[in-house]
């Protein structure tokens, strides 16, 4: 996500669950290489195909050293390394936004390269046109892979990232994650909160369904990946349509997210 103006925007429109927007926070300024990272909640595994050899240096966060230390650690394999290694490194992200926001490195890497800002949710760079925002759960892995976007844009979270959201809770259900690391302590899906939740629009608000209760979908056994799909609500809410098999029958599961301080998190299951 006049800089100080368009961080205003990003900042209130992440202010909770059910409100659309873009986050930004805390970081440190170390370099990894292309080993296995030591911290406690790896945000990845770092990849091993040389692609350039194009030195980063991540410009530094005031009060926030921790955040260029993370982002300085996904710029030297941003830089040294091919997109489908990206892809198996920054697993928090859809991979075809991987494809298409890592896809100029050398753009990406002059951007971070000047001073960092420390927001609300999320902690950017900007050359006043690309912006590059890194979540706190990205910076407090030690490898931060962040958001690549059109600096002045509020909503920048898509339906790809709805539908990989909604693919990674389903992946925790049945047993079989898109990585050891991904645990809602470290990462977390579930819609917080913060917002009295009312994707239907009447006013009742309330808590999202899911953080009172995280089991709807512990009865699902498999599900299909690539047949999710994300349809945006009149109220801002999105919806994944999910073919989904409980005891041995394919059935279909609506998921209703919203966008929360860590991205677009899952709220509410229906039949």
């Amino acid at each position: 996500m006049s800089v100080a103006a368009a961080l205003a925007l990003l900042v209130a429109g992440c202010e909770g669950d059910g409100q659309s927007g873009i986050p930004t926070d805390p970081p440190a300024t170390e370099e990894t290489t292309t080993t296995e990272p030591t911290t406690t909640r790896p945000s990845t595994t770092p990849p091993t195909t040389t692609r350039r050899a194009a030195p980063v240096d991540v410009g530094e966060v005031p009060g926030n050293p921790a955040a260029a230390a993370a982002l300085q650690a996904w710029a030297d394999d941003l830089v040294s390394t091919d997109i489908e290694s990206m892809i198996e490194t920054c697993w928090t992200l859809a991979p075809s936004l991987v494809r298409t926001m890592y896809a100029d490195p050398e753009s990406v890497a002059a951007v971070v390269a000047r001073p960092g800002m420390d927001g609300q949710y999320a902690v950017s760079w900007t050359d006043g046109t690309t912006r590059v925002s890194a979540k706190r759960s990205e910076i407090a892995s030690g490898y931060a892979c962040p958001h690549v976007h059109p600096e002045g844009t509020v909503d920048y979270y898509t339906l790809d990232d709805a539908e990989y959201a909604a693919r990674r809770f389903l992946a925790r259900a049945v047993g079989d994650p898109v990585d050891r690391a991904d645990r809602e302590a470290a990462y977390p899906l579930i819609c917080p909160g913060n917002s009295p939740w009312d994707p239907r629009g009447t006013g009742a608000g309330g808590q999202p369904p899911l953080k009172l209760d995280a089991s709807a979908l512990d009865d699902v056994s498999d599900f299909a990946p690539d047949r999710l799909r994300a349809t945006r609500l009149a109220s801002g809410y999105v919806t994944v349509t999910a073919p989904v098999t409980v005891d041995g029958d394919e059935l279909t599961r609506q998921i209703l997210l919203a966008v929360g301080p860590d991205g677009y998190c899952l709220g509410e299951v229906e039949d």
